[in-house]
């Protein structure tokens, strides 16, 4: 019979800290999913307002401070080679499985990663797309995207050894080396993203971020209702509340 009142009192114990550490981390990651939004929105502002400058040439872009570069927009001529470019795997478009094809083009002595943009892919992977570049030189215009960060990848992630062939992510700074011997031409450190209408371009519709900050406030919105609810239930648990509630509304 002690036994039994002991483990009561510690079992309760135990539960409340669980309810207490579920409401703590719900609010946490409330907190986390504002953090996300500002930066979603920061990128967006970031982007409409180089939107706004001029277009400039991937050798003006490497006179610019590291940070300005990102967003700003390009345009160049550009050579394309038959066949020099590579795959990005996996590239989902409206639930569709693809590939975003990346060309090496001969910019003013510079190979520069010209994404063209998605291409539909087979899902059974038997097959991979035919794409034929453009031929000669052609005047291109685009932006220059960096990263936010680094991508999840299964193992390593190596340059190819031949042209073409499917990769999981643009590596440049990490292929930098290689890639310069094998093109025999100093590599422009940024992908280039071609325009949607540009007369190279496959299905360049590019999301300016993959979530946009009203999703991240509304999952904030869900983790604090969740902390709330915990929060409430901790209280109800712990506390004489539910016995003062009934006895003020006059119920047994």
């Amino acid at each position: 019979m002690r036994t039994t009142h002991f483990v009561r009192p510690v079992f309760t114990v135990i539960y409340l800290m669980f309810m207490l550490l579920l409401a703590a981390g719900a609010m946490k990651l409330g907190f986390w999913q504002l953090d996300r939004a500002d930066e979603k929105a920061a990128l967006i502002d970031r982007l409409e307002a180089r939107r706004a400058l001029p277009a400039i040439t991937p050798q003006s872009a490497l006179r610019l401070p590291g940070d300005e570069r990102a967003d700003r927009q390009v345009v160049m001529d550009a050579r394309f080679t038959p066949n020099r470019f590579i795959l990005l795997d996996n590239r989902l478009r409206g639930g569709i499985f693809g590939y975003e094809v990346v060309a090496f083009a001969e910019v003013d002595q510079l190979a520069v990663a010209l994404n063209l943009g998605w291409v539909r892919g087979d899902p059974s992977r038997q097959t991979l797309p035919t794409i034929v570049l453009p031929s000669g030189v052609q005047t291109v215009s685009g932006r220059l995207y960096q990263p936010s960060g680094e991508a999840f990848m299964l193992g390593e992630n190596r340059l190819p050894a031949r042209f073409p062939s499917v990769v999981q992510q643009l590596t440049l700074s990490a292929w930098q080396d290689e890639l310069q011997r094998r093109l025999d031409q100093p590599i422009f450190p940024l992908e280039i993203r071609v325009d949607e209408f540009e007369s190279v371009a496959f299905d360049a519709t590019w999301a300016i971020v993959n979530q946009t900050p009203a999703k991240h406030q509304g999952y904030a919105v869900q983790w604090f209702t969740m902390a709330g609810a915990l929060g409430l239930a901790f209280i109800f648990r712990s506390t004489n509340l539910r016995r003062w509630l009934r006895h003020r509304i006059g119920r047994p």
